[in-house]
C-alpha cells in the first residue's frame, strides 16, 4: 500500500468530508480542495498549504490510485477520492478514516460527535467495533495507542502515513475476535529520580577534581 504525506492525507480527508457533509460540493476543485485543507475548524494540525503545494499532491495521489479527475465537469478539473476501492473498505468506514485523517489520533468517545457531521450515527461501542475491524484489515489501516498521561480512553491512528508521521509506539494487537491485546510500555524514569541521579553523578566529579587539586599543590601549601 502506497504511503501518504501529510499533505495527500489531508487532501484525501477532505475529500471524503466534503463528499459525506457537503454532497452538493463534490467533486472538489483545486482551489475548493486548498480552502479545504487550510480550514481552521475541524483540522489538526491547522495548516497553510499552497495551491502549487496541493495540485503536486494531487498528481501523486493520482498516481497512487487515491485520487481521480473527473472529465466532462467544465472548464475547471475537479477531483473525486478513490478510497474505497483502493484500500478494499466499507463506505460507512469512511467518516472514521477521514476523521483520523483530518483530525490525528482519536479515542471513539471524540470521534462519535465529529462522524456524525458525516452521517454516521454511532455509539462508541460501535466505533470501537469499526475501529477493530480496520484494525484487522489486510495490511491494518489503523492501531492502538498507548495511554497517555491523565488520559481516559486510549486513541487510534490511522496507518496511511510515512514512517516519519508514527510518533508513538502501538500498545495493542488484536486477536480474532477484535479484542485487544494490550502491551504495556515501559514507564518513564520519575523526573525527581533522574534530578538525583545527575546531582550524586556531578557531587563524584567535583570530589575527584577537589582530590586531584589537592594531589597536584606542592606540600608546603597543603592544609
Amino acid at each position: 500500500m502506497n504511503r501518504l504525506d501529510r499533505t495527500e492525507q489531508r487532501i484525501v480527508g477532505v475529500l471524503i468530508e466534503k463528499q459525506l457533509s457537503v454532497p452538493d460540493s463534490y467533486p472538489l476543485s483545486e482551489n475548493a480542495l486548498v480552502d479545504g485543507c487550510n480550514q481552521k475548524s475541524n483540522r489538526d494540525p491547522a495548516m497553510e498549504l499552497a495551491t502549487f503545494q496541493v495540485g503536486g499532491a494531487l498528481m501523486a495521489l493520482q498516481e497512487k490510485g487515491f485520487v481521480a479527475k473527473v472529465e466532462g465537469g467544465g472548464r475547471v478539473a475537479r477531483y473525486r477520492h478513490l478510497v474505497v476501492d483502493k484500500l478494499g473498505v466499507d463506505a460507512k468506514d469512511l467518516p472514521v478514516l477521514a476523521e483520523l485523517l483530518l483530525r490525528g489520533p482519536q479515542a471513539p468517545g471524540a470521534l462519535k460527535p465529529r462522524v456524525a457531521r458525516m452521517g454516521l450515527s454511532a455509539s462508541p461501542e460501535m466505533l470501537e467495533a469499526v475501529l477493530h475491524r480496520l484494525a484487522q484489515h489486510a495490511p491494518p489501516l489503523v492501531e492502538l495507542l498507548p495511554l497517555r498521561p491523565r488520559e481516559r480512553d486510549r486513541r487510534w491512528r490511522h496507518l496511511l502515513g510515512d514512517a516519519e508521521a508514527a510518533q508513538t509506539t502501538p500498545v495493542a494487537a488484536v486477536d480474532s475476535v477484535g479484542a485487544a491485546l494490550p502491551t504495556p510500555a515501559p514507564s518513564p524514569a520519575p523526573r525527581d529520580a533522574l534530578l538525583e541521579v545527575r546531582v550524586a553523578a556531578l557531587e563524584q566529579r567535583v570530589a575527584a577534581l577537589q582530590e586531584l587539586v589537592q594531589q597536584l599543590k606542592p606540600r608546603g601549601e597543603n592544609g
